[in-house]
């Protein structure tokens, strides 16, 4: 940003080294964020890293970043925990607690793509994310994996990274997926499809969407459901992964930045937002992250596949929200009754 990248990238490498100082774990409860905007995200560390930085040093406000998956943050903001905004999580898995937020509308709105207009006042659409698969090329052998279906091959039961979708954003969205791309545009009969899933995973469903794109990264598996920017973050750290776009179709849903309605820092967690929808930012974090952009004037991100060229399905957006307890509950009562739990 500000035709300064590489000293950007310098900066974000140092501060990898010392990520404690400003991103803690949930748990930690003993820094003091009285005098701090507190951010609660499920962003990938490397992601938020070069963005908190230069937010910091335009605007002065000094951030404490608190790295959690979106149930969990949104749990702290239910139980009243000192947090100002949530950064990420989609407007699909945050909608069912919008009497949490404060409706702020930023005048970045107006420079939007329109269909990143049409949302309530309590959310603004930070990024627009496709569900994908990862793949592991070092140990995914001869088996061909373009899709769904792929997954449910016998060669790669226990193979598959996952995360519990009451717990996972990108994971959620990824049920969501799964229901209207197997169930031909009908969510209730994508179910048969999600059994034969689970059968697949083995036992094995993981707690926290970083759990599926690390493992599969690393070795641990050979193929996991995320989602696009987690997958781009481990090719710009040279891990021998591939992105796959599923062929019976990919939901792409934008994330957000969600102000707490109870935070007494209205006006930095304000400047937070304004910030991070710049233009300045969204062209950072789309030539540099991977991210796409919710902008009109914002060019596509040459690490990622044109829109055009992904075969995308819609869903039901209001449907998908009022049904998202149940969706879950449904899918933790499948797994549980296979595993015996």
């Amino acid at each position: 940003m500000k035709k300064k990248v590489g000293a950007i990238l310098v900066i974000a490498a140092l501060l990898l080294s010392g990520i404690c100082f400003f991103v803690i774990s949930k748990s930690n409860k003993d820094i003091e964020t009285s005098q701090t905007l507190v951010v609660v995200s499920p962003h990938p560390k490397e992601f938020m890293i070069p963005l908190i930085q230069e937010f910091e040093s335009e605007t002065g406000i000094r951030t404490t970043i608190i790295s959690s998956g979106t149930s969990n943050a949104i749990e702290s903001i239910e139980n009243g925990e000192d947090v100002d905004a949530l950064w990420g999580g989609s407007i699909l898995s945050v909608g069912p607690y919008k009497d949490y937020f404060y409706p702020y509308v930023s005048l970045n709105r107006a420079i939007y793509k329109e269909k990143y207009k049409k949302v309530d006042d309590e959310f603004t659409c930070f990024s627009d994310v496709p569900s994908i698969l990862i793949v592991n090329e070092d140990i995914i052998g001869d088996t061909i994996i373009e899709g769904y279906e792929d997954l449910l091959k016998p060669e790669l039961k226990g193979e598959i990274a996952f995360a519990d979708p009451a717990k996972s954003s990108s994971s959620f969205e990824h049920l969501v997926n799964m229901l209207y791309a197997m169930g031909d545009g009908n969510a209730d009969d994508g179910w048969e499809y999600v059994g034969k899933l689970i059968d697949q995973l083995d036992g094995k469903l993981l707690t926290s969407s970083s759990e599926v794109y690390t493992g599969v990264a690393n070795g641990k598996y050979k193929v996991g459901l995320t989602f696009e920017e987690a997958a781009v973050t481990m090719l710009k750290n040279d891990k021998h992964i591939r992105i796959v776009y599923m062929e019976e179709g990919v939901v792409t849903t934008p994330d957000g930045i969600y102000i707490n309605k109870n935070t007494d820092k209205l006006t930095e967690a304000e400047r937070f937002v304004d910030f991070m929808t710049s233009k300045n930012t969204q062209v950072y974090m789309a030539s540099e992250l991977g991210r796409r952009s919710v902008r009109k004037d914002v060019e596509p991100s040459s690490l990622v596949i044109a829109d055009d060229e992904i075969h995308t399905i819609s869903v039901k957006k209001d449907r998908v929200v009022n049904s998202k307890s149940l969706w879950t509950d449904r899918f933790s009562a499948m797994y549980g009754e296979k595993n015996h739990e």
